[in-house]
């Protein structure tokens, strides 16, 4: 751990390449047992830029991804908000961009998280990452439940597309699935208008 992890301020600081989506430092508390944190606390967060509407859905679901060094997941645009943070000790190389219509189509961002970090994604902005750690568990707050019947209104874009200008770590030797490989060029990509999200 770095000695920016233990006892951050919790604050939270709009991504401008990306509008709507916002990056939060997490305090975790630490001593020879471990450490604590509280990863997401409503009241706290909603005065640091949290949407209010995400919790107008009515419908919240938490998923956990495991992965091992070297997986590379993304990029994936589903219908929902996304919190998405690291419940352990592993760290990521998140990356995401925007898919929706409008002057930031094709924007990215991208950062190295931990369990101090946390990243509100709007729906419509493409979300991904590579394990840096020997295991990562990946957190997903999300607010609408998984549907099959969903899945045409996803949106993806190839992770690998030079014109993204990612800089994954070592991506010739990455574990992707057979899907990712195979998503679209940001080129070929339509933007997601809003009556699509």
């Amino acid at each position: 751990m770095s000695d920016t992890f233990f006892e951050k301020e919790l604050t939270g600081h709009a991504i401008e390449a990306i509008p709507g989506m916002i990056e939060f430092d997490i305090p975790v508390h630490g001593d020879n047992r471990g450490w604590f944190k509280e990863n997401f606390q409503k009241e706290k967060m909603l005065p640091l830029g949290f949407p209010e509407s995400f919790f107008l859905e009515d419908k919240l679901q938490n998923n956990v991804s495991l992965s091992r060094h070297g997986v590379l997941r993304g990029l994936h645009a589903e219908p929902w908000d996304k919190y998405i943070s690291v419940a352990d000790s592993g760290r990521v190389l998140g990356a995401w961009v925007d898919l929706r219509a409008g002057d930031s189509f094709g924007h990215v961002y991208q950062t190295i998280i931990d369990a101090s970090k946390a990243i509100y994604v709007p729906r419509g902005v493409a979300n991904g990452f590579q394990v840096l750690s020997d295991t990562v568990s990946y957190s997903y707050l999300v607010n609408d439940y998984w549907a099959l019947k969903l899945k045409p209104k996803y949106a993806f874009v190839n992770y690998a597309d030079p014109a993204l200008g990612i800089t994954w770590d070592d991506v010739e030797h990455a574990e992707v699935s057979e899907a990712d490989k195979h998503h679209p060029l940001l080129i070929n990509v339509q933007p997601l208008s809003l009556d699509q999200l």
